[in-house]
């Protein structure tokens, strides 16, 4: 089965195609801000080097935010376009997921305007619903949680910053998750104050 792999929605952009649980190629770009302008250039480069169509895509794995919802939109468009002339399945996974992985960890997203986006996970579940927090409130928020990593934008929080294979950890993560039935009816996830509050009540 081939795979396709992208994440849009953040500090990178990645493109990835696995086959029979092998990864072939990963492009992963730190610090791109024209994702709109490089994803299908870069996937179609992994196509034409590997011999591969889009047609021959049976899974298509995604991020659905949390971040930026101009960046979540590209590999939803793509995401969509696919199916439309392709029986592809498609997963969408957590961007503060796949920056988790299968770790006990705090993935962290910076959220604009002294905020962030935060969730807590061990063995690929999240411990607490996803919040919108005040970056300002995260070293209490983090009492409830010592002996977790600090992963995703970690440098928004003042820890260091580490890698993340995040082509990796989204195909793992989507073994757990079904295909979607309705991909015209999918959008982007953007947690905003008003639905924090409630989350946190």
């Amino acid at each position: 089965m081939l795979s396709l792999i992208m994440d849009t929605s953040n500090q990178y952009l990645m493109v990835s195609l696995y086959e029979d649980d092998q990864c072939i190629e990963t492009i992963q770009e730190l610090g791109s801000q024209r994702q709109s302008e490089n994803a299908i250039p870069y996937l179609a480069s992994l196509l034409e080097k590997h011999q591969k169509e889009l047609l021959d895509i049976d899974e298509m794995i995604i991020t659905c935010g949390p971040g930026s919802y101009t960046g979540e939109r590209v590999a939803m468009t793509i995401a969509k376009t696919l199916s439309v002339i392709s029986p592809v399945k498609i997963k969408v996974i957590s961007s503060l997921a796949a920056y988790a992985g299968k770790q006990k960890c705090v993935s962290v997203i910076d959220a604009r305007s002294q905020k962030i986006f935060v969730c807590a996970y061990e063995c690929g579940k999240p411990l607490i619903h996803e919040q919108l927090l005040p970056i300002s409130d995260f070293m209490e928020f983090m009492k409830d949680y010592e002996g977790f990593d600090v992963v995703g934008q970690t440098q928004v929080v003042n820890y260091p910053m580490k890698e993340v294979d995040l082509a990796h950890h989204l195909y793992i993560l989507a073994k757990d998750e079904e295909a979607i039935d309705n991909v015209d009816a999918l959008v982007p996830r953007y947690l905003k104050d008003v639905e924090a509050k409630k989350i946190c009540l």
